[in-house]
């Protein structure tokens, strides 16, 4: 598998615990700030839902933590998606410090389409689901 989606972000005083390191609930800010690249590396960006007139929310997220990162650190964040369904996809995430080439954290996140009027689950539209579905990072046979 390749990850075909990538950006960076560099730590910032703010995100740093009492430990001098990035608080562990920083990480999902970081996701967050990748899924809107990955979105534009795609094609696509958040005024994409509305247009469409859906949302995509998180509905579950898990983040292993390997290493420590601190203040002034570039994190590299590839990306890719799989298991993409007709009304959710999920997005896994490996964050590595440029520096040192270590693995940072390795997460994913699963996100369901929702009716932007009803909050119900509805269908992705097409643009999303083929978009999503380009950015698996599985080789083509």
């Amino acid at each position: 598998m390749t990850y075909p989606l990538r950006t960076t972000i560099r730590v910032r005083t703010y995100e740093l615990d009492s430990f001098g390191h990035v608080n562990n609930a920083h990480y999902l800010h970081y996701l967050e700030e990748a899924r809107s690249e990955f979105l534009r590396q795609m094609g696509l960006s958040f005024n994409d839902f509305a247009a469409h007139g859906v949302q995509l929310v998180i509905v579950e997220a898990n983040l292993r933590y390997l290493r420590a990162a601190r203040y002034g650190d570039e994190l590299v964040i590839v990306g890719r998606t799989r298991d993409v369904r007709p009304a959710s996809a999920w997005i896994d995430y490996v964050l590595t410090d440029a520096a040192t080439g270590q693995v940072v954290v390795n997460a994913e996140t699963k996100g369901a389409f929702l009716d932007a009027r009803t909050f119900k689950p509805c269908r992705a539209p097409e643009a999303f689901r083929t978009a999503f579905a380009a950015h698996t990072g599985e080789d083509s046979p």
